[in-house]
């Protein structure tokens, strides 16, 4: 039982590995932390690996998505006029 432990183990030092390479392949590490932390979690890391691989917490992780989604819509809304 304890070689099936190890092995599951290494796949997820493995996996975690091969999230934190793609993430440095694809451009993000110059992008804000819910942009990265959103690419690990498409790649199915959980949120709670994806913050320990930024070196985060998840409830921070949390509320950067929440800011990030605010700010999305922030700028379809109203329009502050000139003046």
């Amino acid at each position: 039982m304890s070689d099936n432990n190890d092995d599951q183990e290494w796949a997820t030092v493995i996996g975690r590995s091969l999230a934190f390479l793609a993430l440095n392949g694809s451009g993000l590490r110059e992008k804000d932390l819910a942009t990265q932390g959103e690419f690990l979690e498409a790649l199915g890391l959980p949120r709670k690996e994806a913050a320990a691989l930024l070196r985060t917490t998840p409830a921070s992780l949390t509320e950067l998505y929440r800011r990030a989604r605010t700010k999305k819509k922030g700028k379809h809304g109203k329009s502050k006029a000139k003046g």
